[in-house]
Order: C-alpha cells, then sequence, then structure tokens
C-alpha cells in the first residue's frame, strides 16, 4: 500500500492554485504546487478582482500592500451605449455585504505578487517546470500522482489533488471527469493610455450595437481594452475592430484606433466549459478546472479565490476526511456556478447578438439601470458574484419587464402599445431564458 509523501498535491500555480494552498495552510498539511511555468505575459488571462475575491485574498494573508502597490482600486462598472461618454454606473454596494472595492491589475503582476506570497507560507513547496501525467485515484489512503520534472517521472502518494489548471485542465482529463466546451468568441486585447477612459477607477462595458467591448486599468497608466468577435462571424478581424471602434467615445477612440495599427494584440477563444462534477474522490477541481464562462463580468479569478475558501470550509466541517470534504465541497459549489454561468451566458447573447430581441432586452436593461438606483446595485451584486442565486437573477429580469412597462405608461402610448411593448419584452427575456436554462443546470 503507498505510503504519503506529501499531503495535498495542487496542478496549477496560478491564482486558484495558489489561493488553495493558502487556505490548506490550518490543517498542518504539507503542500505540492506543480507548475509547468507558461508565460503570463504572452496570454490574456483574469486581472479584475471583484470585492469578495479581494476580501478572499485579505482573509487569507495574500494581500500585501507592497507586492499589490500598482493595483488599481476598482468601484464597480460603467456600461456605455453607441456614443456615450458618461455611461451608468452600477456600483459594488454600500458595504453592507463585505468589502466595496475589487481591485485590477496585470495578470502577470498579480500571480508574481500571490507567488512571492506563497513562498512565504510554512510547508508550501512550488516545483516549476513541472506537470502532472498521471492520476491514480484508487487507493483510498493514498491516491498516487505522477510528475514529469527535470526530465524524469516521479510518483508521489497523498490525501489529497487539487486541480486548478484551468479551463483545459489536464488533471481533469486524467481523473475522468467529463466535460463540455461551447466556444464562444474570439477576444482581442489592446493597450491603451489611462487617460484615455471615460470613468477610471470603473471597469467600462461598452454595450455598442456591433459588439461588447471591456476595458479596464492594470496599472502603470495601462488600460487593457478587450474586442469580442462571436464564433461563426463572417467579418474579418480587422473589419470587426474598426466598427466597433466607430461607436466608442472619441478620445477612446482615437487611441485605440493607434494600439490596433502599432500593437500586436493578445488574444484566446472564450468559451463555456461545463464539468460533469466538481470533484471525484480524493480531487477537487477549482477554478476554471471545475468549469468556465465567458469572461464578461470579469469573475475568473473571484471563483478560484472563491473555491479555496469553500474547500476549506468543507474540509472544516468533515474533519479533514478529504474524500467527503470533495463531495460536501462539490454540492456547495454548485448553486453559485449554475447562477454564474446564466448571468455570464445570458448577458454576453444579449450583448452580442443584434437580432430584434437582444435590442429590445438591450434597452430594456440601460433603461432598468438608468431608473433605478436599487437596480444597479443588485445587478451588481449579481455580476460581482456578491449574490450568487439564481432566484435574484429572475426577479431582476422581472424587474426590467416591469420598468419597460411604466416607461411606456410615461410616454402615453394607449393601452394596446403598452400592452405589445411589454409582451415582446416578456418574451424575449422567456425566450433567452429558455435557451440557456437546460444549458445552466448541468453546471456543477
Amino acid at each position: 500500500m503507498p505510503g504519503i509523501d506529501v499531503d495535498v498535491v495542487i496542478a496549477g500555480g496560478g491564482v486558484a492554485g495558489v489561493v488553495t494552498a493558502a487556505a490548506l495552510r490550518e490543517f498542518g498539511w504539507s503542500v505540492l504546487i506543480v507548475e509547468p511555468g507558461q508565460h503570463a505575459e504572452r496570454r490574456l488571462a483574469g486581472e479584475l478582482i471583484h470585492p469578495p475575491g479581494v476580501a478572499g485574498l485579505v482573509e487569507l494573508g495574500l494581500f500585501d500592500a507592497d507586492e499589490f502597490v500598482t493595483a488599481v482600486p476598482i468601484r464597480g462598472f460603467r456600461v456605455f451605449r453607441d456614443g456615450d461618454d458618461e455611461g451608468i454606473e452600477l456600483p459594488y454596494g454600500d458595504g453592507r455585504r463585505g468589502n466595496r472595492r475589487g481591485f485590477a491589475l496585470e495578470h502577470g503582476a498579480i500571480r508574481a505578487g500571490l507567488e512571492a506570497s506563497a513562498k512565504r507560507l510554512p510547508l508550501v513547496t512550488l516545483w516549476r517546470g513541472a506537470r502532472v501525467v498521471d492520476l491514480d485515484l484508487s487507493h483510498r489512503a493514498a491516491p498516487l500522482v505522477s510528475i514529469a520534472r527535470c526530465g524524469k517521472v516521479e510518483t508521489l502518494g497523498c490525501r489529497m489533488v487539487v486541480g486548478a489548471d484551468g479551463a483545459a485542465s489536464t488533471v481533469r482529463g486524467l481523473a475522468g471527469i467529463a466535460h463540455k466546451r461551447r466556444r464562444l468568441s474570439k477576444i482581442t486585447g489592446y493597450l491603451v493610455r489611462r487617460d484615455r477612459l471615460p470613468a477610471p477607477g470603473f471597469g467600462h462595458v461598452f454595450m455598442s450595437r456591433i459588439a461588447p467591448l471591456l476595458a479596464y486599468e492594470i496599472g502603470g497608466d495601462r488600460v487593457r481594452v478587450l474586442f469580442d468577435q462571436a464564433i461563426g462571424s463572417d467579418e474579418t478581424p480587422a473589419d470587426h475592430r474598426r466598427r466597433v471602434i466607430e461607436t466608442l467615445p472619441p478620445p477612446l477612440r482615437a487611441a485605440l484606433a493607434a494600439a490596433v495599427e502599432t500593437q500586436r494584440g493578445l488574444g484566446f477563444v472564450s468559451a463555456d466549459v461545463l464539468v460533469a462534477a466538481a470533484g471525484r474522490g480524493p480531487l477537487a477541481l477549482v477554478g476554471d478546472a471545475g468549469g468556465s464562462c465567458h469572461p464578461l463580468t470579469a469573475t475568473g479569478i473571484s471563483v478560484g479565490i472563491g473555491d479555496a475558501l469553500r474547500l476549506r470550509k468543507a474540509l472544516r466541517d468533515r474533519d479533514g476526511d478529504t474524500r467527503r470534504s470533495v463531495a460536501l465541497y462539490a454540492r456547495r459549489r454548485r448553486a453559485s456556478q449554475r447562477a454564474r454561468h446564466l448571468l455570464a451566458s445570458a448577458l454576453h447573447e444579449t450583448c452580442s447578438r443584434q437580432d430584434a430581441p437582444s435590442r429590445l432586452i438591450r434597452d430594456g436593461l440601460l433603461g432598468y439601470w438608468e431608473s433605478n438606483a436599487r437596480g444597479r446595485e443588485a445587478s451588481m451584486a449579481l455580476l460581482a458574484m456578491t449574490d450568487t442565486r439564481v432566484l435574484a437573477i429572475l426577479q431582476e429580469m422581472a424587474c426590467v419587464v416591469l420598468v419597460g412597462m411604466t416607461r411606456a405608461a410615461q410616454q402615453r402610448r394607449s393601452v394596446v402599445d403598452r400592452f405589445v411593448a411589454s409582451t415582446r419584452l416578456m418574451a424575449a427575456l422567456s425566450a433567452l431564458l429558455l435557451r440557456h436554462v437546460p444549458m445552466v443546470v448541468k453546471a456543477r
């Protein structure tokens, strides 16, 4: 029977992996982080952390002011119509549910800061340039993990394995956990200066008539701007970017046009990834390894931090029994993942499709935010995953319909016209839900 060489093996040394290592330190377990050493500067990844994620880093002692000195405080989102330079402010709230501020920083700097914090943690070892190549979860006392490093493969016995290796998780596949991947859009990122943003200190969502565009600061007077082109679009990427740029406020329009001409954009393909299970036996999947969605809501890093805290709580509640704890963790995680997938997929479709129902929903949503301060805060709580209830999403959709009815009445339209307008909006929202709820129910 194999013995225990290290208590926990974590595949992936990104944000989710490091945060999970920090979350497990209270158990006095030795932790090995296995990281292939990918170049973070060559790819796009999460750079905005919502307040629940920031609160999690603070709770775990990982938010070191010296390491994150260039991080930019974020107060919420601003949502813009075509050509609008004021936007609608969606604030994080009044602090009753925790920290009111998020922060944004270039992804490589986030990883470097967390890695520096991890090196100070007792009982945590990082193997860089190594990768998990095989798993044997059949040994109940000590599952086996095979790790390739320096041209050799070493097999270690452990108590628990954590997959924190992203949406294309190798560990998930080695464990035989099935997943479904649905490609959504091609995203390309460019950099502009901070003074070109209409509202510094906020995440920006431009809901143009062409496609959504996301922009946020990443420190050092820089702003990341993300183009989103739907899979299956018949436009060339250059034509798509040109048409989106034309809808932006003038200062940002000029700066972004110049950036597209002079920079080599970073890109990736966004996708919905639904997994059959977030855990199996002594293996837990955290962060994007346990499922991912479109990044329009910028929840990726916050989810990884929340998963680490949720796994720690499950281990507490099951007295460190890893198999029972993983099962409890996966069960508790399910509801928040369903809400996350439903909100991200429905919002992305609403922002990216140009058919009449999508335009109707967009107009109704913007009208709701313009007229209702409570609605703005409630919507931001959902976007930031401070509120993770599917019921809350449905309630906000109902509010959009009610506001649409009120606005129709204020325009002194006839009863018949008001009824028709309300019915169309309700039908559009109902069809949107029917398209996405069956998929979201499968989210684990």
